[in-house]
Protein backbone atom coordinates (compact mmCIF):
# COMPACT_ATOMS: atom_id res chain seq x y z
CA UNK A 1 0.00 0.00 0.00
CA UNK A 2 0.84 3.59 -0.60
CA UNK A 3 0.93 5.75 2.83
CA UNK A 4 0.02 9.65 1.90
CA UNK A 5 -0.39 12.41 4.43
CA UNK A 6 -3.04 15.19 3.65
CA UNK A 7 -2.83 18.85 4.04
CA UNK A 8 -5.77 20.92 3.55
CA UNK A 9 -6.23 24.36 3.25
CA UNK A 10 -9.45 25.68 4.28
CA UNK A 11 -9.96 29.25 2.36
CA UNK A 12 -12.11 31.98 2.43
CA UNK A 13 -12.65 30.98 -1.33
CA UNK A 14 -12.09 27.60 -2.02
CA UNK A 15 -10.59 24.92 -0.47
CA UNK A 16 -7.50 23.01 -1.59
CA UNK A 17 -6.40 19.42 -0.62
CA UNK A 18 -3.00 17.82 -1.14
CA UNK A 19 -1.38 13.95 -0.69
CA UNK A 20 2.21 13.58 -0.22
CA UNK A 21 4.18 10.55 -0.02
CA UNK A 22 6.65 10.38 3.07
CA UNK A 23 9.03 13.12 1.94
CA UNK A 24 6.42 15.58 0.97
CA UNK A 25 5.90 14.96 -2.84
CA UNK A 26 2.79 15.83 -3.82
CA UNK A 27 1.27 12.17 -5.33
CA UNK A 28 -2.64 14.19 -5.55
CA UNK A 29 -4.32 16.74 -5.05
CA UNK A 30 -7.74 18.29 -5.61
CA UNK A 31 -9.86 21.63 -4.91
CA UNK A 32 -13.27 23.35 -4.91
CA UNK A 33 -14.86 25.96 -3.59
CA UNK A 34 -15.85 26.82 -0.08
CA UNK A 35 -19.80 25.77 0.89
CA UNK A 36 -20.99 29.26 1.99
CA UNK A 37 -24.32 30.01 2.33
CA UNK A 38 -24.04 34.06 1.71
CA UNK A 39 -21.92 35.32 4.22
CA UNK A 40 -22.10 32.29 6.89
CA UNK A 41 -20.91 29.03 7.07
CA UNK A 42 -21.80 25.32 7.88
CA UNK A 43 -18.80 24.12 9.82
CA UNK A 44 -19.96 20.31 9.31
CA UNK A 45 -20.15 21.37 5.64
CA UNK A 46 -16.74 22.08 6.12
CA UNK A 47 -15.24 19.08 7.13
CA UNK A 48 -17.67 17.33 4.87
CA UNK A 49 -16.20 19.14 1.69
CA UNK A 50 -12.53 18.07 2.95
CA UNK A 51 -13.22 14.38 3.04
CA UNK A 52 -14.53 14.06 -0.41
CA UNK A 53 -11.49 16.14 -1.59
CA UNK A 54 -9.28 13.82 0.33
CA UNK A 55 -11.73 10.57 -1.48
CA UNK A 56 -10.87 12.70 -4.47
CA UNK A 57 -7.55 12.59 -4.58
CA UNK A 58 -6.91 9.31 -3.70
CA UNK A 59 -8.70 7.59 -6.37
CA UNK A 60 -5.34 8.68 -8.39
CA UNK A 61 -3.45 7.01 -6.09
CA UNK A 62 -2.66 2.80 -6.30
CA UNK A 63 -4.08 1.36 -2.75
CA UNK A 64 -3.67 4.61 -0.99
CA UNK A 65 -3.36 4.36 3.46
CA UNK A 66 -3.80 7.54 4.70
CA UNK A 67 -1.74 8.15 7.96
CA UNK A 68 -2.48 11.81 8.98
CA UNK A 69 -4.27 14.94 8.19
CA UNK A 70 -3.59 18.40 9.31
CA UNK A 71 -5.68 21.55 8.22
CA UNK A 72 -4.54 25.39 7.64
CA UNK A 73 -6.76 27.97 6.83
CA UNK A 74 -9.11 30.60 7.73
CA UNK A 75 -8.03 32.69 11.25
CA UNK A 76 -10.79 34.38 12.81
CA UNK A 77 -13.91 32.21 11.61
CA UNK A 78 -15.44 29.81 14.32
CA UNK A 79 -18.53 28.38 16.16
CA UNK A 80 -19.57 27.27 19.17
CA UNK A 81 -20.52 23.79 19.99
CA UNK A 82 -21.73 21.31 22.03
CA UNK A 83 -20.55 17.92 22.67
CA UNK A 84 -18.19 18.73 19.53
CA UNK A 85 -21.66 19.86 17.12
CA UNK A 86 -21.68 23.12 16.42
CA UNK A 87 -24.83 25.32 17.59
CA UNK A 88 -25.19 27.38 14.34
CA UNK A 89 -23.42 28.59 11.72
CA UNK A 90 -19.89 30.86 11.64
CA UNK A 91 -19.22 34.37 10.70
CA UNK A 92 -17.02 34.98 7.91
CA UNK A 93 -13.82 37.42 9.00
CA UNK A 94 -15.08 39.74 6.19
CA UNK A 95 -18.72 39.72 7.00
CA UNK A 96 -19.72 43.49 7.00
CA UNK A 97 -22.13 42.69 10.28
CA UNK A 98 -19.29 43.05 12.70
CA UNK A 99 -18.39 46.66 11.62
CA UNK A 100 -21.83 46.92 13.75
CA UNK A 101 -19.24 46.31 17.32
CA UNK A 102 -16.85 48.51 16.45
CA UNK A 103 -18.08 50.89 19.09
CA UNK A 104 -17.04 48.13 21.82
CA UNK A 105 -14.22 47.18 20.68
CA UNK A 106 -13.03 50.70 21.07
CA UNK A 107 -13.25 50.21 25.03
CA UNK A 108 -10.63 47.57 24.39
CA UNK A 109 -7.93 48.65 22.36
CA UNK A 110 -4.84 50.33 24.17
CA UNK A 111 -1.50 51.42 23.06
CA UNK A 112 1.08 48.56 22.00
CA UNK A 113 -1.89 46.24 21.20
CA UNK A 114 0.34 44.83 17.74
CA UNK A 115 2.84 43.90 20.15
CA UNK A 116 1.16 42.82 23.20
CA UNK A 117 -1.64 40.80 20.87
CA UNK A 118 -0.07 40.62 17.85
CA UNK A 119 -3.03 42.56 15.76
CA UNK A 120 -4.46 45.71 16.23
CA UNK A 121 -8.07 45.06 17.26
CA UNK A 122 -10.62 45.62 14.55
CA UNK A 123 -13.78 44.12 12.96
CA UNK A 124 -12.08 41.37 11.33
CA UNK A 125 -10.63 39.60 14.44
CA UNK A 126 -13.13 36.87 16.15
CA UNK A 127 -13.33 39.18 19.27
CA UNK A 128 -15.95 40.77 16.58
CA UNK A 129 -17.88 37.86 15.80
CA UNK A 130 -17.94 36.69 20.05
CA UNK A 131 -19.47 39.99 19.95
CA UNK A 132 -22.56 38.86 17.94
CA UNK A 133 -23.10 35.26 19.03
CA UNK A 134 -26.30 34.92 20.48
CA UNK A 135 -26.88 34.58 23.86
CA UNK A 136 -29.10 31.63 24.04
CA UNK A 137 -26.07 29.63 21.99
CA UNK A 138 -23.87 31.09 24.40
CA UNK A 139 -25.73 29.34 27.33
CA UNK A 140 -26.15 26.04 25.52
CA UNK A 141 -22.62 25.85 24.73
CA UNK A 142 -19.78 23.76 25.68
CA UNK A 143 -17.05 25.35 23.83
CA UNK A 144 -16.32 27.60 20.88
CA UNK A 145 -13.73 26.61 18.70
CA UNK A 146 -11.82 28.23 15.18
CA UNK A 147 -13.87 26.33 11.21
CA UNK A 148 -9.86 25.72 10.98
CA UNK A 149 -9.65 23.38 13.54
CA UNK A 150 -13.32 22.30 13.96
CA UNK A 151 -12.57 19.09 11.51
CA UNK A 152 -9.92 17.93 13.87
CA UNK A 153 -12.49 18.42 16.77
CA UNK A 154 -15.14 16.59 15.02
CA UNK A 155 -12.75 13.55 13.66
CA UNK A 156 -11.14 13.18 17.56
CA UNK A 157 -13.41 14.79 19.72
CA UNK A 158 -11.09 16.81 21.21
CA UNK A 159 -10.99 20.50 20.92
CA UNK A 160 -8.11 22.53 20.26
CA UNK A 161 -7.25 26.05 19.05
CA UNK A 162 -3.89 26.43 17.09
CA UNK A 163 -1.46 29.43 18.29
CA UNK A 164 -1.49 30.88 15.07
CA UNK A 165 -5.29 31.17 15.18
CA UNK A 166 -4.87 32.39 19.11
CA UNK A 167 -3.34 34.96 17.61
CA UNK A 168 -5.95 36.20 14.87
CA UNK A 169 -8.38 36.64 17.53
CA UNK A 170 -7.03 39.51 19.23
CA UNK A 171 -7.57 38.78 22.76
CA UNK A 172 -4.38 36.30 23.42
CA UNK A 173 -1.39 37.72 24.94
CA UNK A 174 1.85 36.83 22.87
CA UNK A 175 3.53 36.96 26.17
CA UNK A 176 3.30 34.84 28.07
CA UNK A 177 1.16 32.93 25.89
CA UNK A 178 -2.81 33.02 27.46
CA UNK A 179 -6.19 34.55 26.91
CA UNK A 180 -6.64 38.06 28.11
CA UNK A 181 -9.63 37.73 30.63
CA UNK A 182 -10.75 41.22 29.83
CA UNK A 183 -11.46 40.84 26.08
CA UNK A 184 -12.40 37.25 26.46
CA UNK A 185 -15.05 37.85 29.23
CA UNK A 186 -17.50 40.60 27.49
CA UNK A 187 -18.68 37.97 25.53
CA UNK A 188 -17.97 34.72 26.57
CA UNK A 189 -17.04 32.36 29.68
CA UNK A 190 -13.32 32.05 29.52
CA UNK A 191 -13.83 28.01 30.02
CA UNK A 192 -15.56 27.58 25.93
CA UNK A 193 -12.29 28.58 25.27
CA UNK A 194 -10.15 25.00 23.87
CA UNK A 195 -6.46 24.57 25.05
CA UNK A 196 -4.11 26.29 22.96
CA UNK A 197 -1.45 24.06 20.72
CA UNK A 198 1.68 24.44 18.83
CA UNK A 199 1.62 23.64 15.24
CA UNK A 200 2.21 20.16 14.26
CA UNK A 201 0.48 18.93 17.73
CA UNK A 202 -0.89 15.71 17.56
CA UNK A 203 -4.82 16.12 18.65
CA UNK A 204 -5.49 12.57 18.11
CA UNK A 205 -6.73 9.71 16.36
CA UNK A 206 -8.66 10.30 13.07
CA UNK A 207 -12.46 9.16 13.23
CA UNK A 208 -14.01 8.97 10.18
CA UNK A 209 -16.51 6.77 8.29
CA UNK A 210 -16.15 8.42 5.60
CA UNK A 211 -12.54 7.80 5.38
CA UNK A 212 -12.49 4.37 7.03
CA UNK A 213 -11.69 2.15 4.11
CA UNK A 214 -8.76 4.69 3.72
CA UNK A 215 -7.51 5.02 7.17
CA UNK A 216 -3.99 3.61 8.66
CA UNK A 217 -4.36 1.68 11.88
CA UNK A 218 -2.64 4.45 13.92
CA UNK A 219 -3.95 7.52 11.81
CA UNK A 220 -3.50 10.70 13.81
CA UNK A 221 -5.13 14.51 13.42
CA UNK A 222 -2.34 17.22 13.56
CA UNK A 223 -3.01 20.71 14.62
CA UNK A 224 -2.34 23.03 11.76
CA UNK A 225 -2.90 26.82 12.09
CA UNK A 226 -3.43 30.16 10.48
CA UNK A 227 -2.61 29.36 6.18
CA UNK A 228 -0.55 32.34 5.31
CA UNK A 229 2.59 31.24 8.37
CA UNK A 230 1.79 27.49 7.28
CA UNK A 231 2.52 28.39 3.84
CA UNK A 232 5.88 30.48 4.94
CA UNK A 233 6.69 27.30 7.06
CA UNK A 234 7.21 25.28 3.66
CA UNK A 235 10.00 28.33 2.37
CA UNK A 236 11.18 28.46 6.60
CA UNK A 237 12.47 24.67 6.15
CA UNK A 238 14.41 25.19 3.09
CA UNK A 239 15.52 28.32 3.70
CA UNK A 240 15.15 29.85 7.26
CA UNK A 241 14.51 33.52 7.68
CA UNK A 242 13.61 34.08 3.78
CA UNK A 243 10.43 36.39 3.38
CA UNK A 244 7.40 34.74 1.10
CA UNK A 245 5.67 36.82 -0.89
CA UNK A 246 1.97 35.40 -1.30
CA UNK A 247 -0.01 37.03 -4.27
CA UNK A 248 -3.24 36.16 -4.76
CA UNK A 249 -6.70 38.12 -3.96
CA UNK A 250 -4.40 39.66 -1.42
CA UNK A 251 -0.47 40.06 -1.00
CA UNK A 252 0.75 38.77 2.30
CA UNK A 253 4.35 38.74 3.13
CA UNK A 254 5.44 36.93 5.27
CA UNK A 255 8.17 35.54 7.46
CA UNK A 256 9.45 33.97 10.80
CA UNK A 257 11.24 36.05 13.08
CA UNK A 258 12.87 36.34 16.17
CA UNK A 259 11.07 37.58 19.75
CA UNK A 260 11.24 41.90 19.57
CA UNK A 261 8.84 44.13 18.30
CA UNK A 262 7.30 43.86 15.17
CA UNK A 263 8.96 44.89 11.78
CA UNK A 264 6.95 47.94 11.12
CA UNK A 265 3.04 47.51 10.92
CA UNK A 266 3.14 43.85 10.51
CA UNK A 267 1.40 41.16 12.54
CA UNK A 268 2.55 38.74 14.76
CA UNK A 269 1.83 34.89 16.11
CA UNK A 270 3.55 32.26 17.34
CA UNK A 271 6.44 30.37 15.18
CA UNK A 272 4.85 27.36 12.89
CA UNK A 273 7.97 25.61 13.49
CA UNK A 274 10.89 26.04 16.20
CA UNK A 275 11.12 29.29 18.30
CA UNK A 276 10.61 33.01 17.15
CA UNK A 277 7.77 34.75 15.59
CA UNK A 278 5.41 34.67 12.19
CA UNK A 279 5.14 38.53 11.12
CA UNK A 280 2.97 38.76 8.27
CA UNK A 281 1.73 42.21 6.14
CA UNK A 282 -1.05 42.22 3.97
CA UNK A 283 -1.97 44.23 0.92
CA UNK A 284 -4.80 44.98 -1.19
CA UNK A 285 -3.49 43.49 -5.01
CA UNK A 286 -6.48 42.07 -6.47
CA UNK A 287 -9.29 45.12 -5.81
CA UNK A 288 -6.64 47.50 -6.60
CA UNK A 289 -5.26 46.11 -9.73
CA UNK A 290 -9.13 45.50 -10.80
CA UNK A 291 -9.96 48.88 -10.25
CA UNK A 292 -7.24 49.84 -12.81
CA UNK A 293 -9.22 47.78 -15.09
CA UNK A 294 -12.51 49.18 -14.36
CA UNK A 295 -10.82 52.81 -15.40
CA UNK A 296 -10.32 51.87 -18.47
CA UNK A 297 -7.32 50.85 -18.54
CA UNK A 298 -7.81 47.20 -19.02
CA UNK A 299 -5.46 47.26 -22.55
CA UNK A 300 -2.31 49.04 -21.10
CA UNK A 301 -2.94 47.09 -17.72
CA UNK A 302 -2.65 43.86 -19.56
CA UNK A 303 0.21 44.94 -21.42
CA UNK A 304 2.07 46.15 -18.33
CA UNK A 305 1.33 42.50 -16.34
CA UNK A 306 2.45 40.79 -19.54
CA UNK A 307 5.74 43.03 -20.25
CA UNK A 308 4.67 44.54 -23.05
CA UNK A 309 5.12 48.19 -21.72
CA UNK A 310 8.08 49.97 -21.22
CA UNK A 311 8.58 50.47 -17.39
CA UNK A 312 6.71 53.54 -15.85
CA UNK A 313 7.53 57.15 -16.34
CA UNK A 314 8.77 59.43 -13.58
CA UNK A 315 8.83 58.03 -10.43
CA UNK A 316 6.15 60.71 -8.76
CA UNK A 317 3.01 59.79 -6.95
CA UNK A 318 0.15 59.67 -9.24
CA UNK A 319 -1.81 56.59 -8.15
CA UNK A 320 -2.94 56.19 -4.23
CA UNK A 321 -3.16 52.03 -3.49
CA UNK A 322 -7.18 51.42 -1.81
CA UNK A 323 -6.12 50.07 1.99
CA UNK A 324 -7.39 47.38 4.29
CA UNK A 325 -10.73 49.00 5.92
CA UNK A 326 -12.33 49.93 2.35
CA UNK A 327 -10.26 52.75 1.99
CA UNK A 328 -10.52 53.48 -1.99
CA UNK A 329 -8.06 54.01 -4.67
CA UNK A 330 -7.49 56.84 -5.86
CA UNK A 331 -5.56 59.04 -8.56
CA UNK A 332 -3.54 62.45 -7.46
CA UNK A 333 -3.88 65.47 -9.11
CA UNK A 334 -0.11 64.73 -10.76
CA UNK A 335 -1.89 61.48 -13.10
CA UNK A 336 -3.85 64.09 -14.96
CA UNK A 337 -0.86 65.28 -16.82
CA UNK A 338 0.32 61.34 -18.06
CA UNK A 339 -1.53 59.55 -21.15
CA UNK A 340 -3.37 56.43 -20.24
CA UNK A 341 -0.91 53.68 -21.05
CA UNK A 342 1.79 55.83 -18.74
CA UNK A 343 -0.68 56.07 -15.75
CA UNK A 344 -1.30 52.13 -15.90
CA UNK A 345 2.22 51.83 -15.84
CA UNK A 346 3.12 54.24 -13.02
CA UNK A 347 0.04 52.81 -11.13
CA UNK A 348 1.23 49.15 -11.30
CA UNK A 349 5.13 50.20 -10.31
CA UNK A 350 3.65 51.98 -7.11
CA UNK A 351 1.73 48.45 -6.28
CA UNK A 352 4.69 46.46 -6.90
CA UNK A 353 6.54 49.30 -4.82
CA UNK A 354 4.07 48.99 -2.00
CA UNK A 355 5.10 45.33 -1.98
CA UNK A 356 8.70 46.14 -1.87
CA UNK A 357 8.41 48.48 1.16
CA UNK A 358 6.80 45.47 3.12
CA UNK A 359 9.47 43.15 2.13
CA UNK A 360 12.51 45.26 2.92
CA UNK A 361 10.56 46.09 6.13
CA UNK A 362 9.73 42.15 7.14
CA UNK A 363 13.23 41.34 5.59
CA UNK A 364 16.03 43.70 5.49
CA UNK A 365 18.96 42.98 3.25
CA UNK A 366 17.42 39.64 1.93
CA UNK A 367 19.40 38.26 -0.74
CA UNK A 368 16.22 36.59 -2.35
CA UNK A 369 12.41 36.56 -1.90
CA UNK A 370 10.69 33.34 -2.57
CA UNK A 371 7.10 34.32 -4.66
CA UNK A 372 4.04 31.89 -4.69
CA UNK A 373 0.52 32.79 -6.14
CA UNK A 374 -1.33 33.38 -9.56
CA UNK A 375 0.57 36.88 -10.42
CA UNK A 376 3.47 34.72 -10.30
CA UNK A 377 2.47 34.18 -13.80
CA UNK A 378 2.62 37.48 -15.07
CA UNK A 379 6.09 38.59 -16.26
CA UNK A 380 6.00 42.00 -16.34
CA UNK A 381 4.78 42.09 -12.90
CA UNK A 382 7.09 40.08 -12.04
CA UNK A 383 10.07 42.25 -12.94
CA UNK A 384 8.52 45.38 -11.30
CA UNK A 385 8.47 43.17 -8.35
CA UNK A 386 12.06 42.51 -8.52
CA UNK A 387 13.19 45.61 -9.36
CA UNK A 388 11.33 47.66 -6.50
CA UNK A 389 13.12 44.80 -3.97
CA UNK A 390 16.35 44.91 -5.52
CA UNK A 391 16.50 40.89 -5.00
CA UNK A 392 15.83 38.14 -6.74
CA UNK A 393 12.33 36.68 -6.85
CA UNK A 394 12.10 32.74 -7.04
CA UNK A 395 9.02 31.74 -7.95
CA UNK A 396 8.24 28.48 -6.18
CA UNK A 397 6.51 25.33 -8.61
CA UNK A 398 4.22 24.34 -5.86
CA UNK A 399 1.08 26.83 -5.71
CA UNK A 400 -0.72 25.53 -2.77
CA UNK A 401 1.82 26.43 0.07
CA UNK A 402 -0.58 26.29 2.66
CA UNK A 403 -1.98 22.77 1.76
CA UNK A 404 1.78 21.65 1.57
CA UNK A 405 2.81 23.00 4.58
CA UNK A 406 0.23 21.42 6.38
CA UNK A 407 0.90 18.53 5.01
CA UNK A 408 4.71 18.53 6.14
CA UNK A 409 3.15 18.93 9.90
CA UNK A 410 2.32 15.47 9.69
CA UNK A 411 5.44 13.85 8.17
CA UNK A 412 7.21 11.82 10.33
CA UNK A 413 11.25 12.57 8.57
CA UNK A 414 12.99 14.43 6.31
CA UNK A 415 11.21 16.71 3.83
CA UNK A 416 12.14 16.61 0.41
CA UNK A 417 12.23 20.76 -0.72
CA UNK A 418 9.78 22.44 -2.98
CA UNK A 419 11.47 23.38 -6.29
CA UNK A 420 11.91 26.82 -7.42
CA UNK A 421 9.81 26.97 -11.28
CA UNK A 422 11.98 30.17 -12.25
CA UNK A 423 14.06 32.95 -10.61
CA UNK A 424 13.05 36.77 -11.73
CA UNK A 425 16.83 38.34 -11.49
CA UNK A 426 17.25 42.02 -9.93
CA UNK A 427 16.63 44.39 -12.52
CA UNK A 428 16.86 48.36 -12.84
CA UNK A 429 14.06 50.01 -14.18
Amino acid sequence: MQDVWAGADLGSTNIKVLLTDGAGAVLARAARPTPRTGLRTDPDRLVDAIEELILTAARGIARPRLRGVCVAGIGEDGVLHTAGRPLGPALAWFDPTRRTVLDRLAELRGPGDRIRYGVELDASRTVAAWALLPPDQIAAATGWVACTDYPALRWTGRAVMSGSLAARTGAWLLEPGAWDLDRVAPFLPLELLPPVVPAGTVVGELRSTRLARLLASDAVVVAGGHDHPVAASVVHRQDPGAPLDSMGTAEVIVRTVGTGPPPGDADLSPAILGTGRTALTVLELQRNMSWLRDSGLAAHLDAVLAGDLAPPPPDSQIFVPGAEGGEPPRWTPAARHLTDEQRAAAAVWQLAKAGACAVRGLAPGAKAVYGTGGWTRSPGWMRLKAAAVGAPYRVLAEPELAALGAAQLTLPGPITPVAVRETIPEARS
